[in-house]
């Protein structure tokens, strides 16, 4: 009798067990179900920013910044166009516009001398989010600070520039998922951090 009960409690767990996976991936679908619907927008100046890293050398920030911004906002939400915004085009409600990508570098040295230690990168995007109640919110994302061992640029450098480029996409992903939380908790507050003078 001990052990059909035990048989029977066994059998009773493994059906819970295998149907709490069925009912999370049905949440989960049920989720992704409810996407919202976007038109991205860029300001017309922004494919031209770069970040300036010696007399001849220029990195494309603007367009890593471009190409990290449709590439999740598409695997995130149903993108109804992606195209430029120009000076006195005005914005829809249900638009998302990424206005501005800045790269912060700091180099480190061994305290007490001149020898390099490592360099960090950090990026900062800001875009305008326009609700479908028409509110304007301004939006920061802002990545964590991705350090390399080798000097930014030198000769032997081959880790700068795809630094750059993920921590962009980092900022980027912040930023948006501000976004996608903002649908799920129903609140939505303006970052007022500032960029760097001189942006």
């Amino acid at each position: 009798m001990r052990t059909l009960y035990f048989l029977f409690l066994s059998t009773l767990f493994l059906f819970v067990s295998c149907r709490s996976p069925e009912r999370d991936l049905g949440n989960t679908k049920e989720k992704e179900g409810k996407r919202s619907s976007f038109a991205l927008q860029y300001e017309f100046d922004l494919p031209t920013k770069v970040l300036k890293v010696g007399p001849n050398l220029e990195i494309s920030i603007g367009k890593f910044a471009l190409n990290s911004f449709q590439t999740f906002a598409s695997q995130v939400f149903d993108v109804s166009s992606f195209k430029v915004r120009n000076e006195n085009d005005t914005m829809e409600p249900g638009t998302i516009l990424l206005r501005k990508v800045q790269v912060n570098r700091t180099l480190v040295f061994e305290e007490g001398t001149t020898n390099f230690h490592h360099a960090s990168f950090a990026s900062i995007v800001e875009f305008l989010l326009v609700k479908e109640s028409g509110e304007t919110f301004r939006i920061l994302g802002q990545s964590e600070p991705i350090e390399t061992k080798t000097i930014p640029f030198s000769p032997n450098d081959q880790e700068s520039e795809k630094t750059i480029s993920a921590s962009i996409q980092s900022a980027i992903e912040v930023g948006l998922n501000k976004i996608i939380d903002s649908k799920v908790d129903g609140k939505l507050e303006s970052n007022r951090m500032m960029f760097q003078k001189g942006y």
